[in-house]
């Protein structure tokens, strides 16, 4: 519940959220050439109001009647501040298409903020959404410290706002008054989200800011310095001698521990015997043989398109030995075959 100062009749009429009441007033002031922007003693107008307590219909009669969106509360805020800070908006769809004053999307509070920063930062999307859609500047940055919307969005650790920014064309290398970056600050905080995110969109990791710092110089977390160094973990791609278009058979590289099976044909199951052991008929190789000393592409090659089947050949001597102990595997290629140890 909004909690309301002493006002005038139109205030508490809008507060109150009575229609009929509030157009009688209304008309008196047209009547009498008062204006409707009249301040109650928190320096709030009638429009203020209205937007603060989500009354999108009033909002809509006040501007028809000449209310501008454009007039500041104490704290410098317009109505479109108002808005996003309130979560509202319908609302702020009003203000935006039933305006007769020409709207500064960019205008400043006491704080720095456009309304797109406010908005931001009450994760509301759909104020967000109808800024950008009205012209709103993605990038504008704050008075007091030259953030965009993105790096405050950042620094609140909005991932999903963030992905909302850089869908919409937010710069992602843009820095503030003191060279900070999205990226920055991500490292600096630890989040491992935003920093996979921002990387894969393209923010660079070698801006220094003025302290002469890259992201991964401030980072703290391992984790953060490990995707920042590219060593995060993933699956590599294959051999440029087994990609797409090229046969194993004919690769000139031996892989570790596989070996074609005859005719390109996938049996329904695979005699172990033939794999120099004798333990009898299996439909694949067990996964840990597929995990141990061999190259980690492996699983990639099933799905080459000549529909070769690779799989395994352990050498053990004894029938199924720990996945723990030292192995050895057979590599065959060419019909040349050699064998590796652990």
């Amino acid at each position: 519940m909004v909690c309301l100062p002493p006002s005038r009749p139109l205030h508490i009429a809008v507060a109150q959220g009575n229609l009929p009441v509030a157009r009688r007033l209304v008309l008196l002031f047209l009547q009498g050439r008062h204006d409707l922007d009249t301040f109650n003693n928190l320096r709030q107008t009638p429009l203020h109001l209205a937007v603060i307590t989500a009354q999108p219909v009033l909002v809509k009669l006040l501007l028809v009647h000449g209310s501008s969106p454009m007039v500041l509360d104490r704290h410098g805020q317009t109505a479109l501040h108002l808005a996003c800070e309130h979560g509202s908006p319908q609302c702020l769809r009003e203000l935006l298409d039933g305006s007769s004053t020409p709207l500064e999307l960019e205008a400043r509070n006491y704080e720095g903020l456009t309304p797109l920063h406010v908005a931001v930062s009450t994760s509301n999307h759909a104020t967000v959404l109808s800024l950008l859609e009205h012209g709103a500047d993605i990038d504008a940055v704050d008075i007091k410290s030259g953030r965009s919307p993105l790096l405050h969005t950042v620094e609140n650790n909005n991932l999903a706002m963030v992905e909302l920014l850089l869908q919409r064309g937010a710069s992602v290398n843009a820095q503030s008054y003191g060279g900070n970056t999205a990226l920055h600050a991500a490292s600096g905080r630890g989040l491992l989200e935003a920093v996979r995110l921002l990387v894969r969109s393209g923010a660079d990791g070698a801006l220094k800011n003025y302290h002469n710092d890259t992201p991964l110089m401030v980072a703290k977390n391992k984790r953060v310095i490990d995707i920042l160094r590219g060593k995060a973990s993933r699956v590599p791609p294959p051999p440029d001698s087994i990609r797409e278009g090229s046969s194993p058979a004919t690769s000139t590289a031996s892989s570790p521990g596989i070996q074609p099976t005859p005719n390109g044909e996938i049996p329904q199951s695979l005699p172990f015997s033939s794999l120099s052991g004798p333990w009898g008929a299996f439909p694949r190789v067990p996964a840990w043989h597929s995990t141990r000393q061999v190259h980690p592409s492996l699983l990639t090659l099933f799905l080459l398109p000549s529909r070769s089947v690779l799989c395994l050949a352990p050498s053990y001597p004894q029938p199924c030995p720990d996945p723990q102990s030292p192995s050895s595997c057979i590599i065959s290629c060419l019909g040349q075959s050699e064998t590796r140890g652990p």
